[in-house]
């Protein structure tokens, strides 16, 4: 079962992608890059704080070298390719939430090779595959939303009737994505929860309060927050577990990944629950 529903995976993603793409518009886009406060603030606590809380979280729990090393892959991985679509189901600014998954997918082939090189902690193969996966990476999350895009401003009208069909398929694969992460990764996390658990919980609570605490203190409007919130909590795991098992070759660095990817599902469901529960209050 978790074979088939890997395969099926991708075409959800573009699902996913295309819906976005089609609620977005070029304008919103681009204000997204003319607003580099925001832009320029999430990406801070992407590449800097979240690294950060990841080496603290893993001197403070003490753990071991291999996990202390996943856990950091974890915290360095670009922005999630579902997390466009977490961020429309939140009431985020969808367009930074795109920008910050561009921006962070592009780089990570970059990103990730300095910060492991610079803390240390694993010896770096050679770095040619991990661009090839990025660039693969950002086909899905780019050309789905483009696609949606185009149609949106060709044919405005087509648009909304396509949303009026696709929105339902839409958040069925969604549930389908979170129901079979559980599914796979469930007899890992189970083995390893013990040890590392507290530490991956920890990191994805703590992003959602810096990005949160960074974003507040910037000011920023409360669908800005929300979206720096979820690019922070949401992060792309496949690239984790190519690193750490392909490239690396050592899949205990990809056992926290795994954890990770139930944990952050979880959270993106809560997201989604307060942002509509507020919605409904105001």
């Amino acid at each position: 079962m978790s074979e088939i529903l890997a395969r099926v995976l991708p075409l959800g993603l573009v699902l996913l992608m295309f819906v976005v793409g089609l609620r977005l518009t070029p304008q919103q886009f681009l204000r997204a890059f003319a607003r580099p406060k925001a832009l320029g603030l999430g990406l801070a606590v992407q590449w800097l704080g979240l690294p950060m809380l990841a080496l603290a979280l893993g001197a403070l729990l003490d753990l071991a070298p291999e996990m202390r090393a996943g856990l950091l892959l974890v915290a360095l991985a670009p922005g999630g390719v579902t997390s466009n679509y977490i961020a429309h189901l939140a009431r985020a600014d969808l367009a930074l939430s795109t920008a910050m998954t561009l921006v962070t997918t592009l780089l990570a082939s970059v990103t990730i090779p300095v910060a492991l090189l610079l803390t240390g902690l694993v010896a770096l193969p050679d770095g040619a595959n991990l661009l090839s996966i990025s660039a693969k990476m950002s086909v899905i999350a780019i050309l789905p939303a483009g696609l949606g895009m185009a149609v949106r401003a060709v044919a405005p009208r087509a648009s909304g009737g396509l949303l009026r069909w696709l929105e339902p398929a839409a958040r069925f694969a969604f549930a389908a994505m979170v129901i079979s992460t559980f599914l796979q990764n469930r007899d890992a996390m189970l083995a390893h929860i013990g040890s590392v658990g507290l530490a991956v919980i920890a990191l994805n609570l703590g992003a959602l309060a810096l990005a949160w605490g960074v974003s507040r203190m910037a000011k920023l409007t409360m669908s800005a927050r929300r979206a720096i919130m979820v690019e922070a909590s949401l992060q792309n795991v496949a690239v984790v577990l190519f690193v750490g098992g392909a490239l690396l070759r050592d899949p205990t660095l990809s056992i926290p990944a795994l954890i990770y990817a139930v944990v952050m599902n979880v959270s993106a469901i809560v997201q989604i629950a307060l942002s509509r529960h507020r919605a409904h209050a105001d």
